[in-house]
């Protein structure tokens, strides 16, 4: 037979185990890629949507070091430094936003929206009061914290410059993760999703005209992400606390 050799036949379906698992597995790859149930859809629904989000949010730090490494090595590893510095002060706030997050979905769980609206408001409260302490930290420890942090020489200014601004924005940082938590409690993930893209956003138009149109360079850089982080967190506060209140339960709520 042509194209098969000496002493060899062709495979027969129904004869070839071989053949047979083959097509077993690949019906059950199919199976596994269809949303078979109305479960599987939601579930997807939520968890796509965060993906983005998650995907989205280390961008901010991205774009400043696809800049800053254009205005010199020097406010590169300033840049370096000072992320590592906020990376490690938030850290410590993820319960802020998973802590959020399971007290508003149990609430929504019960059916007590009541319940959900005072977490809400807890934590929101709670955000605000620890972004305060933290900005007072960070701006009065700023040189210590960049030298334990192995900052010295050249970069110890810059690095400082950098965290001094944008440690205005440690507030704004607390609530976008507390908008984030509150939003995946109440089964809403599309919401932060669209707004961590325009944080992005605003990041990308503003870090060009700020670094390189205006001259700040590296002090560039911080502004541009201290304003789209406080409009991240101005929309959350609005969607939370006014255009939705009556959805997330806020409405005559105290913490």
């Amino acid at each position: 037979m042509l194209g098969v050799p000496a002493g060899r036949s062709l495979p027969v379906p129904g004869q070839d185990p071989g053949f047979v698992s083959r097509l077993r597995s690949v019906s059950r790859l199919r199976s596994l890629s269809r949303l078979r149930s109305r479960h599987d859809r939601e579930i997807a629904a939520l968890a796509v949507p965060a993906l983005g989000s998650l995907i989205a949010d280390p961008l901010l730090s991205l774009v400043d070091t696809s800049f800053v490494a254009r205005v010199g090595t020097t406010e590169l590893g300033a840049l370096g430094v000072a992320s590592a510095l906020f990376a490690v002060s938030f850290f410590v706030f993820n319960f802020l936003e998973y802590g959020t997050t399971s007290e508003v979905a149990r609430a929504v769980g019960a059916g007590d929206r009541e319940a959900a609206g005072r977490a809400i408001v807890t934590s929101f409260a709670m955000a605000v009061v620890a972004g305060i302490v933290v900005m007072g930290v960070l701006e009065s420890l700023a040189r210590p914290l960049v030298g334990g942090l192995g900052g010295s020489g050249d970069v110890t200014d810059p690095a400082v410059t950098y965290v001094r601004i944008r440690a205005l924005a440690a507030p704004a940082v607390l609530l976008v993760r507390w908008g984030h938590g509150a939003f995946r409690g109440l089964h809403d993930t599309k919401t932060p999703m669209w707004i961590t893209l325009g944080i992005n956003g605003v990041n990308l138009v503003l870090d060009p005209l700020l670094i390189f149109g205006l001259g700040w360079g590296i002090a560039g850089a911080a502004w541009a992400t201290v304003v789209a982080q406080w409009l991240g967190a101005a929309l959350f506060v609005w969607f939370i606390l006014h255009r939705r209140r009556d959805q997330t339960g806020v409405r005559g709520v105290r913490p």
